[in-house]
């Protein structure tokens, strides 16, 4: 998470220092695509929002003002840029509007940010799984597997494979009820390659 010193950041990233630029980056790319996410509902419109706020403050870092923090900065962007998107693809659902308007006020982002044990409890999780759904899980998490592929490399059915997943991510939701909502997210963001469709 950025501290007090981002609008230092901010400053030598206006004198064109990449080093505090990719700094910012790596600090704050996963839970500003987890905050796009809320509003948009799937992973690479989120991120697709998140590079192109990034790409923007590269390329108008020295016309940019920043009256409060750089992070409340780089959020509200992502925020303007979800709601530009919404509304340019006419999708007018009643759980984005009240999304839309339960982030009007906020300045907290702190719970997009893992805890700093999260991705340790997370490995934990998946390690205490049964072998075989541990097997399964990993595929599809770390290889980026689909079903079917999963079911013909271990010779199972893909309604097997299905319900193996299925009893993976129960499991890991109660391994790690303690941990916030955002908790599947990065579970699927942490290692390895993303699998979108397993179907």
């Amino acid at each position: 998470m950025l501290t007090g010193d981002d609008r230092q950041l901010f400053e030598a990233i206006k004198m064109g220092d990449a080093v505090a630029y990719e700094k910012v980056f790596r600090a704050s790319y996963r839970p500003m695509t987890a905050y796009a996410f809320r509003f948009l509902g799937t992973l690479p419109d989120a991120e697709s929002i998140v590079q192109d706020v990034f790409l923007r403050l590269w390329q108008n870092r020295n016309n940019t003002i920043i009256t409060s923090s750089l992070q409340h900065y780089l959020f509200k962007s992502v925020k303007n840029h979800c709601i530009n998107y919404l509304e340019h693809e006419r999708i007018k659902s009643k759980y984005q509007s009240a999304v839309i308007q339960n982030e009007a006020n906020r300045s907290d982002y702190s719970e997009f940010f893992p805890e700093p044990d999260l991705l340790n409890q997370i490995e934990n999780a998946i390690a205490s799984l049964p072998p075989r759904r541990q097997e399964i899980f990993r595929l599809a998490r770390e290889e980026g597997l689909k079903y079917r592929e999963i079911a013909q490399k271990l010779d199972l059915s893909v309604k097997t494979v299905e319900t193996q997943m299925t009893m993976a991510l129960k499991q890991l939701r109660t391994s790690l009820s303690s941990f916030k909502h955002l908790v599947m997210f990065f579970i699927f963001q942490s290692k390895g390659k993303r699998n979108y469709d397993c179907h």
